[in-house]
């Protein structure tokens, strides 16, 4: 009877939080209906007017991001302020000497190493007296690691070239997502604006222009490039690397008490953090392989390898004990991993971890009080919640 109301919660903890993390919806804000509407639209130089977000289509009703930096510059002016390295420069004169114009010197602007990017879709819009129209990206640029975490650019040249419109979000890689989460826009478009206004190599400033949606907080990071860039000094790294010390305190008070539990826990802490390290350091080593060709492999091994192992070692573990030792574990190479990437948690996939916790946490107790009936419910919960962020839902 214990052993069977003990089911019963947490099948439902399960359920509830599966379909909390559904109900509290994606990584973007719903999308716009309708045609481009002429008051969403922002003057910001030249003559071509910008609808100030980002879509998955040519479209309103698949908007996903705010544009949050306008350059006052063209892409490719843009692109090299961002890319230039240290030791790289180059210079633009005119091929006859009176006709010459004024040098233009680009020398590395940012410290930040920013590498080609390759990304789905989006589209922009662009209103003018010539043409208008959706365009792709001009370019796209991140810093970080695909299988890891990254700030991604996506850059958007006006036709006439009097500005460049970015989209710059902090992501990482979610392992049940199999795709990106974006967790922010507004601290790297600071990271952005930061390395300029430190390298005093361009005119920074924020003009509030009330945009709505798309993770906006209303306002618009401008920069206009100086004709003569000077080389700047090395940057602090942006991100901060923090730990869970207090989770991983615990764990090890744990572990004192019940030694099986305790090393299944870290061992299933071990597999999640061990894909997160492989997946970073095979991209790195080999940068020419589809990040998706490395992560396809990797997925399995938390998709079928985080239960088989529960299974293979729950069995000689109390099954409150194999309980916790998951549980913790998993839960301790959650916040690891989040911490690691130094990204924010969306509060939707909060609810399916705690959720993807107690799916694995009954397996245990079912391995450890060889109950088959548990067992199999906490696999059929395992499963479902690794189908509801294939197909979207979460």
């Amino acid at each position: 009877m214990r052993n069977r109301a003990l089911l019963v919660v947490l099948l439902v903890a399960v359920a509830v939080g599966l379909s909390l993390s559904g109900l509290l919806g994606g990584t973007a804000d719903d999308p716009a209906e309708g045609a481009v509407p002429a008051d969403s639209l922002i003057e910001v130089e030249g003559d071509y007017e910008l609808w100030p977000y980002t879509s998955r289509s040519e479209s309103v009703d698949g908007r996903t991001l705010a544009i949050n930096v306008v350059f006052h510059d063209d892409g490719d002016a843009v692109l090299e302020a961002l890319t230039a390295q240290p030791e790289t420069d180059w210079e633009e004169t005119a091929e006859h000497e009176e006709d010459a114009e004024p040098d233009l010197v680009l020398e590395a602007v940012t410290e930040t190493d920013w590498e080609d990017a390759h990304g789905s879709v989006r589209y922009s819009y662009f209103h003018g007296p010539e043409r208008s129209g959706w365009v792709a990206e001009t370019f796209e640029l991140h810093d970080g690691e695909y299988l890891g975490s990254r700030d991604h650019i996506r850059a958007y040249e006006s036709p006439d070239g009097a500005y460049t419109a970015i989209q710059v979000h902090e992501e990482y890689y979610d392992w049940f997502r199999l795709r990106h989460t974006v967790t922010d826009i507004d601290d790297p478009a600071v990271r952005l604006e930061d390395e300029f206004i430190e390298s005093g190599a361009a005119t920074v400033s924020r003009e509030y222009r009330g945009l709505d949606g798309g993770w906006s907080d209303g306002w618009l990071t401008i920069i206009e490039l100086a004709i003569l860039l000077p080389v700047i000094g090395t940057l602090l790294r942006r991100r901060t690397r923090e730990a869970g010390v207090e989770t991983a305190r615990r764990l090890r008070l744990e572990a004192s008490r019940h030694a099986d539990a305790a090393i299944l826990g870290a061992a299933v802490a071990a597999v999640y953090l061990g894909v997160r390290a492989a997946g970073i350091g095979l991209e790195v080593a080999y940068p020419n392989v589809p990040p998706k060709a490395i992560a396809a492999p990797l997925y399995l091994a938390i998709a079928a390898g985080l239960p088989a192992l529960v299974i293979a070692a729950a069995r000689e573990c109390e099954r409150t004990a194999a309980f916790l030792g998951v549980v913790v574990g998993l839960g301790t190479a959650f916040v690891l991993d989040f911490g690691g990437l130094g990204v924010a948690i969306p509060p939707e996939l909060i609810v399916h971890r705690v959720a993807m916790l107690a799916a694995l946490g009954l397996v245990a107790v079912g391995r450890a009080a060889d109950d088959r009936g548990m067992l199999v419910a906490g696999l059929l919960a395992w499963l479902i919640g690794l189908v509801l962020p294939l197909m979207d839902v979460i």
